[in-house]
């Protein structure tokens, strides 16, 4: 298992979610903390990288970004950005 953490500034994106983004995006930490590497590629020259990135909601409608700190087992969110 992986410890999730996020940037000061994250917190504030994710504070500002609507109502019907909060369950899907708790369910993308959960992912997280259980499989990070399963997330995409952020730089799709770099398949190994370790800044992915992940959809998720019913219609993919938010975007996650993060590093895999392997090392640390930690996962840290750089940006999380609603469409829907």
């Amino acid at each position: 298992m992986y410890l999730f953490d996020s940037l000061p500034e994250v917190r504030e994106q994710s504070g500002a979610l609507p109502v019907e983004a909060l369950s899907f995006y708790a369910e993308l930490i959960v992912f997280l903390e259980l499989t990070p590497w399963e997330g995409q590629p952020y730089n799709k020259n770099e398949p190994n990288g370790v800044m992915r990135s992940q959809a998720f909601g019913p219609k993919e409608e938010g975007l996650a970004v993060y590093l895999v700190l392997e090392h640390q087992r930690r996962v840290v969110m750089l940006s999380v950005t609603w469409i829907g």
